[in-house]
């Protein structure tokens, strides 16, 4: 139970890109690669716990969680002023994307509190 709660982002995040490639396919036809990435990096961060991988990966989800907030934001515009659809699609929409960026925060955090892998040195003998 403790593995899967310590997994818990990365599992988030899969779960995310796996139904962005869902909804591309389907709304489009078209395969959302970007998703496809999102899922090879955490499904390898699952396996073999990287540090800088981790840290890196956090870093990009947070970014692209707030630029899509700001989208959210940029689309309820959109919407007829005070209409209870702008405030569904605000509330939703902004309440997920500030919780992904939450959770890649707790990823960071997760891999920053990670002791850096030190590889052993070679000593030569003179």
């Amino acid at each position: 139970m403790k593995k899967l709660l310590y997994s818990l982002p990365e599992v988030f995040f899969i779960c995310m890109a796996a139904f962005w490639i869902r909804d591309n396919y389907t709304a489009s036809g078209t395969i959302n690669y970007f998703a496809l990435i999102v899922i090879a990096v955490m499904v390898f961060q699952l396996i073999f716990s990287k540090r800088i991988v981790g840290l890196v990966s956090g870093g990009i989800l947070a970014i692209f969680s707030f630029f899509m907030v700001l989208a959210v934001r940029s689309e309820h515009n959109d919407f007829p002023a005070g209409s209870a659809e702008g405030l569904k699609f605000l509330l939703i929409g902004e309440g997920l994307f500030l919780l992904s960026a939450l959770i890649a925060g707790v990823m960071m955090f997760k891999f920053g509190m990670q002791k850096p892998e030190i590889l052993p040195t070679q000593h030569s003998v003179t």
